[in-house]
């Protein structure tokens, strides 16, 4: 805690100097020049003259609503059914939804640029088709549905301008690392559950070839990444090389045999047989040649000050993709004020709590299990009972407590949420790392559980008066924004700690998890700062 209070002093001290040094940023050439953000003058508004407020004048059409729905359900199975993993990640039993399985390709999807353009193209049919449905005709209750949609397919439909601009291969969270949690994650219900996982695991080779071609691809557009990015994606492809006989994925895919009563005990040791060898050859093999791939093109690595000497055409691309995975439409600037406002307000509310609570972090002295009742069921059911009063009650669900297993230990968070399919919405997963000493773990189980993550799933996914699309399609800034949100309504509404003390926590957490991280994250992608200029 002590930390804490140095790094808050050592902000509170800055923070006369930002606001002279925030107005610079570094050109490709290592100058600076001002960041110019006008402030908005505000007049005392004059009094309205009353309008009368107009009658909407339509009549809904049954057609019309018929025809969003087919749209709407049309969409879905195209977008569930475009390759395995997103099969299995969206679907439980394809029969709801009038699908055949054996249509399905039991791939890991595509990596190519054909395939994006084609992605887009059939977005844009879906989109005419769409376009063709008059909203003011829909009843009121569904023209938000048809909103949704539209925005959802005009994001899909338009063609990929930045093809080789997106970097896949990410220290921390790239794909190199998500592809193995995405098995370890991989529910195996039944046999076919099993044989759709084997077949996955089969198209390790040509998946990250295609990866391996659009890094090559990169690299020849002069667009590859840094040799301290190369090499921290080398350690991880090692990393797993390395484990060609102790992956993870051996004990997560056995555990899984071992729960399925169906299967006799040679059909159980057959499939272990079958997992085991695709581990040893074709997922071993595939990053042998991911990695062999990276190394060979080490000399068209750039250097820093290149990397972050942008034109006009990479400022657009971040843009755009900060405001796809915002949800918003806000422009770089616009988003760096709100940040930098949130930034301050969070700084100024930490350090009003540690001003009028001298003694504040003694009060962790009187937490043997940090904010927690050391039980997590009981800490969940508490949270539960926190927002009861607050927020609408949830239909009837399941959740089961799961302990990130041993080998995932080291690169899992204290919690996670495992987002269920469409029509599996009751059963809720959420997973424990008995392995870290998380402080505020009713923080976190409030980001994951209620009434975070899990409870914006199961409330949306079992409105069916609302479009199919809508209640499936990841918005990521609504779900992180909503769960962050859910820390602070418990931070304001909980009774059984120190309220100053838990609030504190969580502006800390956001000043250096979220906000901190985000201003950065502009400054350097979209601004090019230096190192020494940061």
């Amino acid at each position: 805690m002590k930390r804490n209070q140095r790094l808050l002093a050592m902000l509170f001290a800055l923070v006369l100097l930002f606001s002279s040094l925030w107005g610079c940023k570094t050109s490709g050439s290592g100058n600076t020049q001002p960041i110019t953000i006008d402030a908005v003058e505000t007049q005392q508004p004059a009094s309205p003259t009353e309008t009368p407020v107009p009658t909407p004048d339509f009549k809904v059409s049954q057609a019309a609503l018929d025809a969003l729905n087919a749209v709407d359900m049309d969409v879905f199975r195209w977008m569930a059914t475009r390759d395995g993993y997103a099969y299995h990640m969206y679907i439980d039993d394809p029969t709801k939804f009038s699908i055949d399985p054996a249509t399905v390709n039991m791939t890991l999807g595509e990596f190519t640029e054909e395939d994006s353009k084609l992605y887009a193209t059939e977005a844009g049919e879906f989109l005419a088709q769409f376009q063709l449905i008059n909203r003011e005709e829909l009843p009121v209750e569904r023209q938000f549905s048809y909103d949704v949609l539209q925005h959802i397919l005009t994001d899909m439909a338009e063609q990929p301008e930045y093809e080789y601009y997106y970097e896949p291969l990410t220290e921390y969270s790239g794909l190199q690392a998500n592809l193995p949690l995405s098995f370890a994650l991989f529910e195996l219900k039944n046999t076919t559950d099993i044989e759709d996982y084997l077949k996955l695991l089969a198209d390790m080779p040509r998946y990250l070839g295609q990866v391996l071609a659009y890094e090559q691809k990169r690299a020849e557009l002069n667009m590859f990444m840094t040799e301290p990015a190369l090499d921290a994606i080398l350690e991880d492809c090692q990393t797993i090389i390395d484990s060609r006989d102790t992956s993870f994925l051996y004990a997560t895919f056995n555990d899984a045999i071992d729960q399925l009563s169906t299967l006799t005990p040679d059909q159980a040791q057959t499939y272990k047989d079958r997992n085991a060898s695709l581990l040893q050859n074709e997922y071993i093999d595939s990053y042998t040649t991911l990695y062999d791939g990276l190394k060979a093109l080490r000399k068209s690595c750039r250097s820093y000050e290149e990397v972050a000497t942008y034109n006009e055409t990479q400022r657009s691309f971040y843009e755009e993709s900060m405001q796809s995975k915002a949800g918003n439409d806000l422009s770089v600037e616009e988003t760096l004020e709100m940040l930098k406002n949130e930034f301050f307000y969070l700084l100024y509310d930490a350090l009003s709590i540690q001003d009028q609570n001298p003694n504040l972090f003694s009060e962790s002295d009187k937490l043997p299990n940090g904010v927690s009742s050391g039980n997590t069921q009981q800490d969940l059911d508490y949270l539960k009972s926190v927002i009861a009063p607050i927020l609408p009650a949830l239909p009837n669900h399941n959740l089961t407590l799961t302990d990130v297993p041993e080998e995932l230990q080291d690169m899992f968070s204290p919690a996670a949420y495992v987002i269920p399919s469409l029509d599996d919405w009751k059963e809720n997963v959420i997973y424990i790392n008995t392995a870290t000493k998380d402080p505020t773990l009713l923080l976190t189980l409030a980001h994951e559980g209620y009434p975070g993550h899990l409870y914006q799933y199961v409330y949306q996914r079992s409105l069916e008066d609302v479009g199919v699309m809508q209640r499936v399609y990841n918005f990521g800034g609504y779900a992180e924004g909503w769960a962050q949100f859910a820390e602070f309504l418990i931070t304001q509404y909980q009774t059984k700690y120190n309220q100053d003390y838990l609030r504190y926590q969580f502006d800390f957490g956001m000043l250096f998890n979220a906000i901190l991280p985000a201003m950065i994250s502009i400054m350097v992608n979209y601004y090019g700062y230096s190192q020494e200029a940061l």
